[in-house]
């Protein structure tokens, strides 16, 4: 299984929307939240998501489809 370590930012019009667990389903992902903050109109966190490498994937274009800002951590910075 593959590990992607990720940052999610989130406008606030998807601040009620159960995203995480959609791709997740979706896509058989495990996802493991290191840090996360929501400020009025913008939310971000920080993750790591665990699966196939082809969900994986295709589970970040997903989330991208449905506006969330995918970058990569390239640094453990979530230790």
């Amino acid at each position: 299984m593959a590990k992607r370590r990720v940052h999610l930012t989130f406008p606030g019009r998807l601040k009620d929307e159960p995203l995480l667990w959609q791709v997740c389903q979706r896509f058989d992902l495990v996802f493991n939240i290191r840090r996360a903050d929501y400020t009025e109109g913008l939310g971000w966190l920080m993750a790591e998501l665990e699966g196939d490498e082809e969900r994986l994937q295709s589970g970040i274009q997903w989330l991208e489809e449905q506006g969330v800002q995918v970058a990569p951590i390239e640094q453990d910075v979530v230790q």
